[in-house]
């Protein structure tokens, strides 16, 4: 494992898409199974604001990975 959650997770649904048993319907189903597990970590006061953040974060990374839009210089990185 990484320092880096997000390229773990990266590696790991590369690694079962590459085995060709995956579905990557599935895949994310799973993906997004485990997010909705980690917002209930949240105290229940704080549940529904992360999930619209991460609602809104998905909806802005979907534009700027599939280049509809430029990344923010914030961000920048990998």
């Amino acid at each position: 494992m990484s320092d880096c959650l997000h390229c773990d997770i990266n590696e790991l649904v590369r690694d079962r898409l590459e085995q060709g048993d995956a579905d990557l319907a599935e895949l994310t189903a799973m993906i997004v199974e485990s997010l909705a597990e980690v917002i209930l970590l949240a105290p229940e006061a704080d549940q529904a604001k992360i999930m619209a953040d991460a609602m809104a974060h998905l909806g802005h990374m979907f534009l700027e990975k599939s280049s509809a839009i430029e990344p923010e210089a914030s961000r920048a990185g990998h």
